[in-house]
C-alpha cells in the first residue's frame, strides 16, 4: 500500500515549504480545493493561509512553521487518498431496488412508507441516492439529540432551507407546512426508530395536510413502535396510514454479487468469502469496509483483490491477530 509520511515541523525545510506552497496554489488555481475548505480542514483562518501562501505570514501571534507543518500534513493526506483505490460510489443492488421502489411509491402516491430491518443492509445509502437523484426530496436523520418534536421539526426546517425558522414548535410546524404545500415532494426520516409517539403523530399530520410523500427508515424498532406494542390503540391511527411496508432483515446473495461485480471481483472463492462476511453483524457495511481495506492491500502489491486480501482485511477490521 502506498503511504505518504507527513513532514514533521522540524523537517519542513525552506525548499520543501516552497514545494508545498506551489502544489497547494496549483490545486486552488485548478479549483480542486478552495481556501475556505482548506482553512476548515486544517483548522486555521483563511487570512493566515492566504498570507502564508503569498509569503507574507511572519508568524506574529502565531507560528509560521506550524502553518507549514499543517499544510504539509494536509497535502500528504490528499496524496494518500488520491493513490488509494476508488470504491464504487453506489451499487444498484436488489435491496437498493426494493428501497427505491418504496420511496418512489410514497413520492408518487403522496403517502407514508416505512423501510425497516437489519443494520448495514444499505437502507441509508439507497435513501441518499434517491434523494440526490430526484427533485424536491428532503432527507433528515433523527438522533438522540434530534428526537424530540421541536428538534426533529427544526432539523426538517433546516433541510428545507428555512435558516430563519422559528424555534417554538407551534410556529415551526406551521412554517414547515406552508413550505411543503404544493411541492409534491418527499420527506425521508432516517433513523426514525429514535422518534417518540408525539413526533411520529406530528409527522403524520404534517404529511396529511401537505400531501407530500413521507418515508420512515430505521431498524426493526421503528416497526415495533408503529405497531404500538402494548399501547397499540394509541398507534392505530398512525399505523393505518402506512401504505407500504418494506422489511429487510439480511443482505441478499444478489446484493453481494452486484457489489463483487462493481469491484471487478469475479472469482468464486472471493465471492463465497464475501457472502460469508455479509452474513455477519454489519452485513453490507462490513463487507464494503472490508473491500476498501482489501483493495488498499492489493494495490500495495500491485495485484487484484484475492481471498488472502479479503481475509487479512477482515481480520484487521475485527481486531483479530
Amino acid at each position: 500500500m502506498n503511504k505518504v509520511v507527513s513532514i514533521s515541523q522540524s523537517e519542513v525545510k525552506p525548499d520543501q515549504q516552497q514545494q508545498v506552497i506551489d502544489t497547494i496554489k496549483g490545486m486552488i488555481d485548478s479549483k480542486k480545493v478552495t481556501q475556505t475548505k482548506l482553512a476548515k480542514e486544517i483548522d486555521m483562518s483563511t487570512s493566515v493561509i492566504s498570507q502564508y501562501l503569498n509569503g507574507k505570514y511572519d508568524g506574529v501571534g502565531g507560528d509560521a512553521a506550524g502553518v507549514a507543518e499543517k499544510l504539509s500534513a494536509w497535502l500528504a493526506l490528499q496524496t494518500n487518498r488520491a493513490t488509494n483505490p476508488v470504491a464504487p460510489k453506489f451499487v444498484q443492488t436488489q435491496t437498493a431496488n426494493q428501497i427505491h421502489t418504496a420511496l418512489a411509491y410514497a413520492h408518487a402516491a403522496e403517502c407514508i412508507s416505512v423501510v425497516f430491518g437489519a443494520s448495514g443492509v444499505g437502507k441509508t445509502t439507497a435513501a441518499k441516492h434517491y434523494a440526490n437523484d430526484n427533485p424536491n426530496v428532503w432527507m433528515i436523520t433523527a438522533s438522540p439529540s434530534a428526537s424530540s418534536l421541536s428538534e426533529c421539526l427544526y432539523e426538517l426546517a433546516l433541510e428545507l432551507g428555512m435558516d430563519d425558522a422559528p424555534r417554538r414548535k407551534g410556529p415551526l410546524a406551521r412554517a414547515i407546512k406552508r413550505r411543503l404545500m404544493g411541492t409534491g415532494g418527499l420527506v425521508i426520516i432516517d433513523e426514525a426508530d429514535h422518534l417518540d409517539y408525539a413526533t411520529l403523530e406530528e409527522l403524520r399530520i404534517l404529511q396529511e395536510q401537505t400531501q407530500v410523500g413521507m418515508v420512515l427508515v430505521g431498524n426493526n424498532r421503528v416497526y415495533a413502535q408503529l405497531t404500538g406494542g402494548r399501547r397499540n390503540e394509541d398507534f392505530a391511527r398512525l399505523f393505518s396510514r402506512i401504505a407500504k411496508k418494506v422489511g429487510i432483515h439480511k443482505a441478499k446473495k444478489n446484493d453481494v454479487t452486484a457489489i463483487a461485480t462493481a469491484w471487478g471481483i469475479h472469482g468464486d472463492s472471493e465471492r463465497a468469502l464475501m457472502t460469508v462476511i455479509s452474513e455477519k453483524p454489519g452485513a453490507l457495511r462490513l463487507l464494503n469496509q472490508t473491500l476498501r481495506l482489501a483493495a488498499m492491500m492489493a494495490s500495495g502489491s500491485n495485484s487484484a483483490i484475492g481471498v488472502s486480501h479479503l481475509r487479512a482485511a477482515f481480520k484487521d477490521l475485527e481486531g483479530v491477530e
